[in-house]
């Protein structure tokens, strides 16, 4: 079941990362940073990868997205929105860590 969660919230965040929106202030950084707090946990939770392959292959499907974005005449492919969304990965990464090294030490 957390197999289809994690493939449905990447098709979720492809959609609404390619679907036409009017153009979003400054705030649009937050989206991508909790868009991509959640997809490595989503990831690492549903296929057991380790904390590097996990970074790695989020920060994969980041650039796809902006990379697509870049191409598309109503987005626009962005370093900041990719810069937010590694920060993103990283502290949804730190978040479970931190929670696997606690669970582990009860």
């Amino acid at each position: 079941m957390l197999k289809i969660t994690f493939w449905i919230y990447t098709l979720v965040v492809a959609f609404l990362s390619f679907y036409p929106v009017p153009e979003t202030p400054t705030s649009d950084k937050l989206n991508h940073f909790i868009a991509f707090f959640i997809y490595p946990v989503l990831l690492k939770l549903s296929y057991k990868k380790g904390y590097f392959e996990t970074i790695v292959l989020s920060l994969l499907f980041g650039i796809f997205i902006e990379g697509v974005q870049y191409f598309l005449p109503y987005r626009s492919g962005e370093i900041p929105d990719l810069i937010a969304d590694f920060l993103g990965i990283l502290s949804g990464v730190f978040m479970l860590f931190t929670f696997e090294l606690s669970k582990h030490k009860d």
